[in-house]
């Protein structure tokens, strides 16, 4: 009994910390009792099943199941009515869609589809639910299992007006160039059409989906490889889930760390009370950390959180912050008249963070600033007090605003101006090791007999120094052996 008490407590509080840290709302739809093309059994078990997984891991859940075109909309709708503010927004759909000229549709149970203008009318555009997604900065996941047949491919392929206007199979790639802390799941490859489950069981993606999804403590992409491979192996090699992805770093859609398993405990002991610092674990210290950085706004409270958890649960949207407000400064110089060509504003920390620079891209940047002569004492890759030096030095030079730290104008103008010595610099190698000479162990040659002693001949004008020298010792050493 005790330890269930504990257990509550410990997802209380997970759930309390949680609560506090952000909201996550989530969109689930269910669409299976079409009423002008055959029914499909899975959608609603598929969709109700992910909407309870979802409640449980903390999620506000706007759902709707076999929905007409209206009361899809207005489902879509009250979900966006609900997005302001929140930190995750994550949709699913399980249902008919089609593809055409590259572009995706959601089919509500009254579709009609008869010609292209009915695709604008009669159905969903994916592109209008991301929409309201991606109005804020926050991570965002579209899950759809929607990749099977189009029951309307001959209707829409007889209607057609011109060849760009192909109708595909399944659905088509949609990018996240644009949409950065974007996850897209599809069912199976674009292109390709996804399988059923039997009966009213589960489909096989979201069998896979509802088997992982709520792992405590892995990432959104370890979840989806997850996902992967188990369809891989049960649709026998016939359907391979796909995802496209722009988040940067870790996700969790359950943050949560894994259960702690207890052997026995002794059932008449009194639970310790729950003290101030035995509250204070890795996850509420991150969670303090970042709601500091939300209340001050500030790029540098975002920047510390970054570097403190730059895995953390929140990281990608501390990125988003920081390249919103990078891009804002800008903006503000520009107007001002501040820029003219190259960047003219100090550099701070938070322009040098929206960089991303990798440890290779730091060790460039110190080999170029010794190239250009500002020697930061080094090319760790670490941007040590030396490295903050050279960069000083080197904008004092270029009559920039000494701050230490580069920012994207800056980085351009060092990498243009260090282009040619950098060559140079990289060219060189260091000398190649000269071989050692070896010395070769010759066998001793037998001694000539006496008798076989031969004077040289000699050459005109006499012999030389050298061949005098030769034949004196020849003459020695046959007298040293007649001798012995």
């Amino acid at each position: 009994m005790r330890l269930a008490l504990a257990a509550g407590f410990g997802l209380a509080l997970a759930a309390a910390a949680q609560a506090a840290a952000e909201r996550r709302v989530a969109l689930v739809i269910g669409n299976g009792a079409y009423q002008n093309v055959p029914m499909l059994d899975n959608p609603l078990p598929d969709s109700k099943a992910v909407a309870a997984s979802l409640k449980r891991m903390g999620f506000d859940v706007v759902e709707g199941y076999d929905l007409r075109l209206d009361a899809m909309r207005t489902l879509v709708g009250a979900f966006a009515g609900k997005l302001d503010g929140a930190k995750v927004a994550l949709v699913y759909y399980a249902g008919h869609g089609v593809s055409v000229a590259g572009e995706n549709y959601l089919l509500p149970t009254d579709t009609v589809l008869r010609n292209e203008t009915d695709l604008d009318f009669r159905t969903m555009n994916i592109n209008l639910v991301m929409r309201q997604m991606q109005r804020e900065d926050r991570v965002n996941v579209l899950i759809l299992d929607a990749c099977r047949d189009n029951p309307f491919a001959k209707e829409l392929a007889r209607s057609v007006r011109t060849r760009s206007a192909v109708v595909g199979t399944g659905l088509s790639e949609i990018a996240t160039n644009a949409a950065a802390g974007t996850m897209i799941a599809f069912a199976t490859d674009p292109g390709r059409t996804a399988l059923d489950g039997t009966g009213g069981g589960n489909s096989p993606f979201t069998a896979a989906l509802l088997k992982h999804i709520e792992t405590p403590g892995i990432s959104i992409s370890a979840v989806m490889d997850r996902v992967r491979q188990d369809v891989w192996r049960t649709t026998n090699e016939k359907q391979r889930p796909w995802v496209n992805t722009s988040i940067i770093g870790e996700f969790y859609l359950n943050p949560a760390a894994a259960p702690v398993t207890v052997a026995s405990a002794d059932a008449a002991a009194p639970l310790p009370a729950a003290t101030p610092a035995a509250l204070q674990t890795p996850q509420m210290l991150e969670v303090k950390l970042w709601e500091a950085a939300e209340r001050s706004g500030q790029s540098e409270d975002y920047q510390a959180y970054l570097e403190s958890h730059p895995n953390g649960y929140f990281a990608q949207i501390a990125r988003n912050r920081l390249a919103r407000a990078l891009a804002t400064r800008r903006s503000d110089a520009d107007a001002k008249g501040e820029v003219k060509g190259e960047a003219k504003v100090a550099a701070t920390q938070s322009d040098e963070a929206g960089l991303l620079l990798s440890q290779k891209d730091r060790i460039e940047a110190q080999v170029r600033l010794r190239a250009v002569g500002f020697d930061p004492g080094g090319a760790s890759g670490n941007f040590g007090p030396g490295t903050r030096r050279a960069l000083t030095a080197w904008q004092t030079a270029q009559g920039l605003p000494a701050s230490g730290f580069l920012d994207p104008g800056q980085r351009k103008a060092l990498w243009e101006q260090s282009e040619a010595d950098y060559r140079k610099l990289a060219a060189v190698r260091p000398p190649e090791p000269k071989a050692r000479a070896v010395t070769v162990q010759r066998p001793a040659q037998p001694r000539p007999a006496p008798a076989q002693a031969q004077a040289q001949p000699q050459r005109g004008g006499g012999p030389s120094l050298g061949e005098m020298g030769s034949f004196l010792g020849g003459v020695g050493s046959l007298v040293g052996a007649v001798r012995r």
